[in-house]
This record gives structure tokens, C-alpha cells and sequence, in this order.
């Protein structure tokens, strides 16, 4: 699990509040990384990111994946809603 939110001001507290949780939950299958990607990253220094990968290289390496190809269809009859799906 990574968690991207600032170090400081009220993002912080909210970071801290999670890291104590998580610690609370006790789960050994649970990696847990905070990158402060805004701090990271500031004044368009992408490259930066090259640490997160450093941090999580091993974790990702160890799992597998999944893909699928979806094949969907829509009657013109229905009517549609627009949802947005979040998919961590």
C-alpha cells in the first residue's frame, strides 16, 4: 500500500492517523510505503519518482497480475448512467 499524501500541514495528521492504523491492524501481507509525492515531485521533478519505484521494485516483482478483455454491449433502448469507478 502506498500512500502519496504531503508530510506536513493537516495532510500530516491525516498520514499519521493512517500509519498508526495500519500498525494497530498488525497484517504482515500489508507493505505499507508514504511517499510525499507532492514533496517528491514539486517544481516538475519527475524523475523523483524513481524512489517510489526503488521502494516498492521488490514488492511489485512478487506478485502476479491479472488482465481481462471485457466485451460489452449496450441495447439503445437502456438508458445509461455515467459512473466513476476507482479502482486502487
Amino acid at each position: 500500500m502506498v500512500n502519496l499524501i504531503d508530510k506536513k500541514g493537516s495532510q500530516q495528521k491525516i498520514g499519521n492517523k493512517f500509519t498508526e492504523l495500519l500498525k494497530q491492524v498488525n497484517d504482515n501481507h500489508v507493505d505499507y510505503t508514504w511517499f510525499d509525492f507532492h514533496g517528491e515531485c514539486k517544481k516538475m521533478k519527475w524523475e523523483n519518482l524513481s524512489k517510489l519505484i526503488t521502494i516498492v521494485d521488490s514488492e511489485l516483482m512478487g506478485h502476479g497480475y491479472f488482465m481481462a478483455t471485457l466485451q460489452v454491449g449496450l441495447d439503445s433502448r437502456q438508458a445509461v448512467n455515467d459512473k466513476t469507478c476507482n479502482v486502487v
